[in-house]
């Protein structure tokens, strides 16, 4: 995760461009890993598909917060980022109450990677919809 999340620094990408489009394909990524250890029994694959979500993940959270940082003033930083930190944490408590608690769904393990494999899923369409909507409007300027 760090490795890839250092590539970032060095990659020579228009990222105003293409921005949402990685943040889409890398969502993406996630999801299939996290299907990938819903449909499989065997350990090994299920290493290997956290390998890549976290991996993917770490890319994704730094291009996100790349994308984010571009364009805020050097005194909003701390506002932003405490905010997107609190609204995450919101949202991941809510999801692991409504999932994996026994007040909630209290759904198993592989459950969970289902759910969790189509939140994935649902936020790559937004990014890739977004990222095709931005590249239509700019070739059709």
């Amino acid at each position: 995760g760090s490795a890839t999340s250092m590539a970032v620094g060095y990659a020579k990408v228009n990222w105003d461009l293409s921005g949402e489009l990685a943040l889409g394909i890398f969502s993406a990524m996630d999801a299939g890993s996290l299907f990938l250890m819903h449909f499989t029994d065997n350990i090994w694959a299920c290493y290997a598909g956290y390998l890549v979500f976290k991996a993917c993940y770490m890319l994704l959270i730094t291009i996100a917060t790349f994308q984010i940082a571009v364009n805020l003033s050097m005194e909003r930083y701390a506002l932003m980022f405490g905010f997107n930190n609190f609204v995450a944490l919101v949202i991941q408590t809510i999801l692991t109450v409504v999932v994996v608690d026994s007040k909630g769904l209290g759904l198993n393990i592989s459950t969970q990677f289902l759910i969790y494999g189509s939140y994935f899923t649902f936020i790559a369409g937004i990014f890739l919809i977004r990222s095709i909507y931005t590249m239509i409007s700019l070739n059709c300027r």
